[in-house]
């Protein structure tokens, strides 16, 4: 009896390995999805070593004000001397933790209401469906604007408001994806069994919503980093002296006709990452696509 229950754990093994294969197989085929992990993968390690990296501190002035791109400084220096270069590395490290802070946040809160609404069904469904109507009837920068405002500038009260305007999404997602689960066969086999609601959630429903939720983080990695940045921008998300893309361009367009690194370096690095978390995304919606599988 024993050694049938280890065969059967590693023919289940052997199965899911070969299915990661084939997923990271199609996936290889993608060119542009590559090339996208890999601008996510640099950016990370830019992030995460933002202090080996960058030259200078991000904080002290370091040099003449306003100074163009030169040997000593690749990026120049902003309108108090600081380094240009360091202060984008270190605000790839912010940007990115703030989006990652935010997604986190939106998916757990709205994982937690489209799969329990999808899984119960009923009154409570109707409820939480109807509540996020109304989120998702207002544009999602409006509403991390209003929250922002309401919450005040600062690096966690920006992750909450990006995090609101992403609940609702989250919340359809995971509903809809829970209510194509909940009649198959193990779900109910695991309900004959005596397990309880909680259990089935968390070990028979949730893990089978793991690929539509990762082309979701993925896409909305990117989104929360173009709001992040618009926050910022606009006065109303992580201030100034941290360093964060958008609050860099903030401060540069007062002077965008006369110097434009405090301009151009941050809104590439903005274009760079949104963009590779975009096609990357687009690589595992394609990966992982039942369709195409042969």
């Amino acid at each position: 009896m024993a050694k049938t229950k280890t065969k059967e754990y590693h023919g289940e093994l052997v199965e899911k390995r070969s299915q990661i294969g084939e997923i990271w197989k199609r996936f290889r085929r993608n060119k542009l999805a590559m090339v996208g992990m890999c601008i996510v993968i640099f950016m990370i390690f830019l992030a995460v070593f933002a202090n080996v990296l960058s030259p200078y501190s991000p904080y002290l002035q370091v040099d003449d004000p306003l100074q163009f791109p030169s040997l000593k400084h690749w990026f120049g220096t902003d309108n108090y001397g600081r380094d240009l270069l360091s202060r984008v590395l270190y605000g790839a490290r912010v940007s990115l933790l703030v989006a990652l802070l935010a997604l986190v946040i939106s998916l757990v809160v709205g994982g937690v209401l489209g799969a329990t609404a999808g899984y119960f069904g009923g009154a409570y469904d109707t409820f939480i469906m109807r509540l996020m109507d109304v989120l998702m009837a207002i544009p999602s920068m409006l509403l991390a604007v209003c929250v922002s405002a309401l919450l005040g500038n600062g690096t966690i009260n920006t992750a909450v408001a990006v995090a609101v305007g992403g609940i609702a999404q989250n919340a359809r997602l995971l509903r809809s994806t829970v209510l194509s689960i909940r009649g198959q066969e193990y779900v109910e086999a695991a309900k004959s069994c005596g397990s309880g609601h909680m259990r089935i959630i968390l070990r028979q429903v949730l893990p089978n919503t793991l690929s539509p939720v990762l082309v979701n983080t993925s896409l909305g990695l990117s989104g929360n980093i173009l709001q992040i940045s618009g926050l910022s921008f606009i006065g109303l998300g992580v201030q100034p002296p941290t360093p964060e893309w958008g609050s860099i361009i903030n401060v540069g367009r007062s002077y965008i006709t006369s110097f434009y690194p405090m301009i151009v370096f941050p809104g590439i690095a903005i274009a760079i990452t949104a963009f590779g978390f975009n096609v990357m995304g687009d690589g595992l919606r394609d990966a992982l696509d039942p369709k195409l599988k042969r």
